[in-house]
């Protein structure tokens, strides 16, 4: 299911969608249908133009991002335990001899930081490995080590690594929740995710507060550049997509 869930992600993003969309025009036109064919394969690449545009991946992730605050660890809610959830941590996979720390990682920092700041007295990590993915440790032991790495003392950390989409951090976590002693929780996952994320858990039953990072899109001056396409844009725009669209699912099945 799961493989299915990738392959369908991939045709719904931007390049995936336009992709398919110039080679049925390539197809159309080799049937002779010049006129559809040229129009579609056009088409097909506007579109992707517009995705690549950093104006465009700018307003897509802001729309998901500006619907919680971030603030610094010190401004936080009070809270017994942070919930970090995966997808930050990229797992030690040959030639690189550790994990792979991206973008994502800010919110293993943040977590850090509420702990360091005194905002939450413990972090759970839920987090476990794709199939796709590596066969190793779950990605929330490299989490754990680097929240130790950064401050977290091991016996304030407990870890879920069985874990691999939202809708299962959630489920596990609330199967977990009787025993962690907590009344409360704030919620750490990037920016972009947090909406789905949040009501995903909230709908579990579990009390969480939105305790967003990874912020991605920043106010910025419009210049000539954020028209012209570039592969980081795309991603931004690609990234957007996918959480719209899990959001959709969620809302169908009633993860959320």
């Amino acid at each position: 299911m799961l493989y299915l869930s990738k392959l369908a992600t991939v045709l719904i993003t931007p390049l995936g969608f336009c992709l398919v969309a110039v080679l049925l025009g390539a197809l159309i036109l080799a049937r002779g249908a010049r006129k559809s064919g040229l129009c579609l394969i056009a088409a097909g690449a506007l579109l992707l133009w517009i995705a690549a545009m950093p104006i465009t991946g700018r307003a897509a992730l802001g729309l998901l991002e500006r619907q919680y605050t971030p603030v610094t660890a010190l401004q936080a809610p009070m809270a017994d335990v942070a919930i970090v959830l995966g997808g930050a941590v990229k797992p030690e996979m040959p030639p690189r001899p550790g994990p792979d720390i991206g973008e994502a990682a800010d919110r293993v920092a943040y977590a850090a930081e509420l702990y360091r700041a005194g905002r939450v007295k413990a972090v759970l990590v839920s987090g476990g490995n794709l199939p796709w993915g590596s066969s190793g440790a779950p990605e929330a032991e490299a989490i754990r080590a680097l929240l130790i790495a950064w401050g977290v003392p091991a016996q304030a950390i407990q870890t879920e690594g069985a874990s691999r989409t939202t809708a299962e951090n959630a489920r596990a976590v609330h199967a977990m929740w009787p025993d962690l002693g907590a009344s409360s929780a704030l919620l750490v996952t990037s920016g972009a995710h947090m909406p789905r994320a949040l009501a995903t858990f909230r709908k579990a039953g579990l009390p969480v507060l939105p305790a967003p990072a990874d912020i991605r899109a920043t106010d910025e001056p419009l210049d000539l550049l954020d028209v012209l396409p570039d592969a980081s844009a795309l991603k931004d725009t690609s990234d957007a997509v996918k959480e719209y669209a899990g959001y959709a699912v969620y809302w169908i099945r009633g993860d959320l």
